[in-house]
């Protein structure tokens, strides 16, 4: 059995320390801190939070290096990548209009009978279109995993086996926020998911959210206004069945109750699930034992408490 602790944004107050001690394991503590890009290996703090020694695996760096080096794995990770920006900018072409037909027919006034059915085909439109925009990202990454297959990448692989080796080794690999594409990119080009799998994780933020299935952006109060919810990625599939948001108390507009239903049954039956500063959420396997300062978007687009299982 694998224990697995998902926290909230570590600041103002950090409950690393706690959730450390819940899963109390032996062996060396290991961090990704791919997500904070050039701030990558700043983990002074972190250490003085766990009392006990850390090794940044130092991801981020290490895939800048082997970019230098094998220049043809450097242009297939650029390809991906503008084919992955463009392909979503085409998803939300149709994403905007979708969303927008299901929130006006949650408003609409008519027949029940009638309305019902209308508002779960649009509801249904909306879901349709995220699992096909979530099999044309995975397709681009397999064409990816395909053609870097076939090149000659001496030095890729060694630096990739070496992380897989380090770990192996761990006994605790926690995974910081930050940057979410870029930390779950890296993972990928590690191809650390396997590995990740066997091990006791802590993971918080942005950490926490590539260990799901599918990686959800939202901020209901962006400062450029309102913005459409939207799938970003593929996560690495760890914690299946939830759909993790950071920042919730701040992004999420719990007043507007409809909105939040439609976000509700957009993506069930995965839950949707608050993380926010003193959040903790303690998987053994699939099985919550315990859940704190986290909610549940109910379908009626309320606030549920996430219990344990």
């Amino acid at each position: 059995m694998v224990q697995r602790i998902l926290l909230g944004p570590q600041k103002p107050t950090s409950n690393l320390r706690e959730a450390a001690d819940a899963i109390a394991t032996d062996g060396p503590v290991v961090v990704i801190t791919a997500g904070w890009r050039d701030s990558e290996g700043e983990i002074e703090e972190l250490r003085d939070e766990l009392g006990r020694p850390v090794e940044d695996l130092m991801i981020y760096h290490r895939a800048e290096e082997i970019f230098a080096r094998e220049p043809a794995l450097r242009d297939l990770k650029r390809e991906r990548q503008d084919k992955l920006k463009e392909l979503q900018d085409l998803y939300r072409i149709r994403l905007g209009p979708t969303l927008s037909a299901a929130r006006k027919l949650l408003r609409a006034e008519a027949q029940p009978e009638l309305l019902k059915l209308e508002q779960r085909a649009a509801i249904a439109q909306v879901r349709a279109l995220d699992r096909h925009h979530l099999r044309r990202i995975q397709s681009i990454h397999r064409e990816f995993d395909l053609r870097r297959g076939e090149l000659d990448l001496s030095a890729a692989t060694a630096e990739r086996e070496a992380v897989q080796r380090q770990v192996a080794g761990a006994g605790l690999v926690l995974i910081a926020g930050g940057h979410v594409a870029v930390l779950l990119n890296r993972m990928r080009l590690f191809r650390l998911g396997e590995e990740l799998a066997k091990r006791p994780l802590i993971a918080w933020s942005a950490g926490a959210m590539a260990l799901t299935e599918r990686i959800v952006l939202f901020h209901h109060h962006a400062p450029q206004g309102r913005r459409d919810s939207e799938l970003l990625d593929a996560g690495l599939g760890i914690v299946p069945r939830l759909i993790l948001l950071p920042h919730a108390r701040t992004r999420l507009d719990w007043r507007n109750r409809r909105r939040m239903s439609l976000f509700s049954r957009r993506f069930a039956p995965a839950a949707c699930c608050t993380l926010d500063n003193g959040s903790l959420l303690h998987f053994e396997d699939a099985r919550l034992l315990d859940a704190r300062g986290s909610s549940v978007v109910s379908r009626t687009g309320r606030r549920r408490a996430m219990t344990p299982s």
